[in-house]
């Protein structure tokens, strides 16, 4: 009997943690390979192709949207609008007057050469401005939110030495991430399986800001598979079994019976 109790009691407690949902918060990584083991149904931007919306600028003569931007050439865009495509809108957020650059390096444009072809970069930072980008989440040409991105990083300008952005995904901290050397790019991907985002901005933070500006490449989107296990379900709470109850029952009636024989006896 006991043993059947506790079989009941252990599955009802099972019962109830397989209907939670199973949470592991919000990760984040530092490495491509970690990110994708933990996200599903990804979808990258690699910048190749050139977007709606680009205007006119050096280098930018005989441009087609939705043709790959040709080795040499750069096409700028507008910070209200952006770079738009289906799924992803890149745009900067001091005004209109500020443009959003996407180039495709050549051998003489080593100031645009991250090592993985075409690039999008903000505005450039005079000092005193606060150089920031904000990346949008699309299905479709509509606003979307995902529950998993990456994206790889890094700052231009001066020598294109190391320095500091902030990363801000919608409903979390900003979180800090340190650039390489021009020409690496620094990884950061986010997963979670409690919040998903709509957005996430990207700020300059490096102390000596001027001359700088922030380069995006590989921007990535997908659905977060990240989980852990459930707590372990509590010990079962034994249940004395009809035998025990009797042994017990028939102990107390005998300390009773001893107890009240002592007292006759002083008596």
């Amino acid at each position: 009997m006991r043993h059947i109790l506790r079989l009941r009691s252990a599955a009802a407690v099972f019962a109830v943690f397989a209907v939670t949902p199973l949470t592991a918060g919000t990760l984040t990584y530092s490495t491509n390979s970690s990110w994708v083991a933990d996200t599903t149904s990804v979808l990258t931007l690699n910048f190749a192709n050139v977007a709606a919306g680009y205007t006119t600028g050096p280098s930018s003569s005989g441009l087609v949207v939705n043709s790959a931007i040709a080795i040499g050439s750069v096409a700028y865009y507008n910070n209200l609008n952006g770079y738009v495509t289906s799924d992803f809108q890149i745009i900067g957020s001091i005004g209109a007057s500020n443009i959003l650059g996407q180039a495709n390096a050549n051998a003489s444009q080593s100031y645009w050469n991250w090592g993985t072809q075409a690039i999008v970069f903000s505005p450039t930072s005079t000092g005193p401005n606060s150089i920031s980008m904000r990346v949008n989440f699309r299905s479709g040409g509509v606003p979307t939110n995902v529950s998993a991105f990456a994206v790889n990083l890094g700052l231009g300008g001066g020598t294109g030495s190391s320095g500091t952005i902030a990363v801000t995904p919608q409903g979390m901290s900003a979180q800090t991430v340190t650039t390489l050397n021009q020409p690496g790019l620094t990884f950061f991907g986010v997963s979670s399986d409690t919040q998903t985002f709509s957005y996430f901005d990207i700020t300059i933070t490096d102390p000596s800001p001027s001359g700088r500006y922030i380069v995006l490449d590989n921007l990535s989107r997908g659905t977060s598979t990240i989980t852990s296990a459930p707590p372990p379900p509590p010990p079962p709470t034994e249940t004395p079994d009809a035998a025990t109850l009797l042994t017990v029952g028939t102990g107390l009636a005998y300390l009773g019976y001893l107890r009240r024989n002592r007292q006759l006896d002083m008596a």
